[in-house]
């Protein structure tokens, strides 16, 4: 109760209910706090891949980036009501659709993402730092993560009033990166067939730029609701909608558009596999005003990572299971351990990589799913195993190809899961809630499970990235990647047809 809007004060709540006493903010605050978490270089570098990387044209990137971006995080609006509804993160609202031992698995992925996003982000952030500073590598890095983890410690108001001051900041470096880019840009910039992955042409080339923006804002929908679910019950949906889905869309478009001009206004040097820090210095050069620019990237860093470990931490407590037992920890750490070393293998990684990464990412989930941990202790542990992770980021080029590859995947399960849980939304959201629906009372699996498996198996076929390609993809390059949208559809189907199941037969039975 005492934690209330006190900004110096580690919060004392993690997955727990979070009770009317101690609600507190407007719905205003979620613009800033989302502005600055996607104000940052790594949504640059999306709209950067769908023309270095894809080769489309400038005009089909933009009609893309806009219509993928409209579509995520219209839905990351909606999630973010649950916030004020439920007064849960939103991993442990997904169990109303998931059940506690089906969502596991999703809440597992979601915590090994943000650890994901938070190393990648964090050797970029490290990189900006050491150009614009002179520091060698593993200096920068230290600094970079350190202050993450300081501000994931705290926690949610630290969290919303560092975002708030970091808006001006990150709106002001931006626009100077913008003014630059924009007068430099051919807007007339075709389609590209020489591009490291382009195919299919420029329809292919468009789906796959609505894709990427698409599964960059899937990317942030298993959190929607960590960030307002201290606003009080009464607070206006619509406004806290309307507040969330601007603080997002605006920055990605911007910047998304902004990536994709800077190949034309590079005059077309290949930029496929340049880091942030290099691509920069192709634009600007490496005088004053790239350092300027670079430092925004560090900023930005900061804004975005410290949410990816705040919310990773949060669904690292998530994944914990609610008997002593240790099969579901050793359960979901044997699956994790699989489907690991079945990605590396369609990856051609080295057989000691494979048996090393399998290991290490099963140590890491088990470890979340056996243990319990005051929220502040799980940033600490996500955090140090970020580190670890950054610790490895001493090739940029590699790092951003490792990017790109991990926000395709990331989405490939994101997608279906935000299907499950927005169509079970539309069958609660006109009844009384109890926050025992996602705690005790919770049953271990919930027909959410099996549609979410059903749309992520459907959505396989169509996969189309560095790492897998789908037979439907391969047959039909012309058509992009059609799996977030295929798996998102089938997933709410399976939904829909299970939750009018169910009520036709409580109504019979009534």
């Amino acid at each position: 109760m005492a934690y209330k809007d006190r900004i110096l004060e580690v919060e004392p709540l993690g997955t727990e209910f979070v009770p009317e006493q101690a609600r507190h903010g407007t719905p205003r605050a979620l613009f800033g706090l989302w502005f600055s978490a996607n104000a940052e270089i790594a949504t640059w570098m999306v709209g950067l891949f769908t023309v270095a990387l894809y080769g489309t044209s400038l005009r089909g990137a933009i009609a893309g980036i806009i219509i993928g971006n409209l579509m995520g995080f219209g839905l990351l609006g909606i999630l973010s009501t649950f916030g004020p509804r439920y007064g849960i993160p939103q991993m442990v609202a997904s169990r109303l659709a998931f059940g506690w031992s089906g969502n596991a698995l999703p809440a597992a992925l979601s915590f090994l993402a943000g650890v994901g996003w938070f190393a990648i982000n964090t050797v970029f952030g490290s990189y900006a730092l050491q150009s614009v500073t002179g520091l060698n590598y593993f200096l920068s890095l230290v600094l970079m993560l350190g202050l993450q983890i300081a501000l994931a410690v705290y926690g949610y108001n630290m969290i919303h009033a560092f975002e708030r001051v970091a808006a001006y900041l990150l709106a002001a470096g931006f626009i100077v990166l913008g003014i630059l880019t924009f007068s430099k840009a051919n807007f007339g910039a075709p389609f590209n067939s020489h591009a490291p992955f382009a195919a299919g042409g420029e329809l292919g080339g468009f789906i796959l730029a609505t894709a990427l923006g698409f599964s960059y804002a899937m990317g942030w929908v298993p959190c929607a609701s960590d960030y307002s679910r201290y606003l009080a019950s009464s607070t206006s949906a619509r406004k806290i909608w309307l507040y969330s889905f601007l603080g997002c869309a605006v920055p990605c478009i911007l910047l998304e558009i902004m990536g994709a001009a800077t190949i034309s206004a590079t005059g077309n040097i290949d930029l496929s596999n340049a880091s942030p820090t290099q691509a920069i210095n192709a634009l600007l050069g490496s005088g004053l005003v790239a350092k300027i620019v670079l430092l925004t990237v560090v900023l930005g860093t900061l804004t975005s990572n410290c949410m990816n470990l705040y919310s990773g931490a949060l669904a690292a407590l998530v994944v914990k299971f609610p008997t002593p037992s240790p099969r579901g920890p050793l359960t979901i750490a044997a699956v994790f351990a699989v489907i690991t070393t079945a990605l590396l293998l369609v990856a051609h990684a080295a057989p000691l990589a494979i048996l090393l990464t399998a290991a290490t990412t099963a140590l890491i989930v088990g470890i979340a799913a056996r243990f319990s941990l005051p929220r502040w202790q799980a940033a600490i542990f996500v955090g140090i195993v970020g580190a670890l992770l950054a610790t490895g980021g001493g090739h940029p080029d590699k790092t951003a190809a490792l990017y790109t590859d991990g926000l395709l995947l990331l989405s490939y399960w994101a997608s279906p899961w935000a299907a499950v849980v927005f169509v079970d939304w539309t069958f609660r959201r006109h009844r009384g809630y109890h926050a025992n629906d996602a705690f005790q009372d919770s049953p271990a699996i919930r027909p959410g499970t099996l549609a979410w498996l059903g749309g992520l198996a459907a959505s396989i076929p169509f996969w189309n990235q560095a790492w897998f390609t789908g037979p439907f993809a391969a047959n039909h390059p012309q058509y992009g990647d059609l799996s977030y949208y295929v798996g998102f559809i089938v997933a709410a189907l399976l939904m829909l047809i299970t939750r009018k199941k169910r009520t036709a037969a409580a109504d019979v039975s009534a």
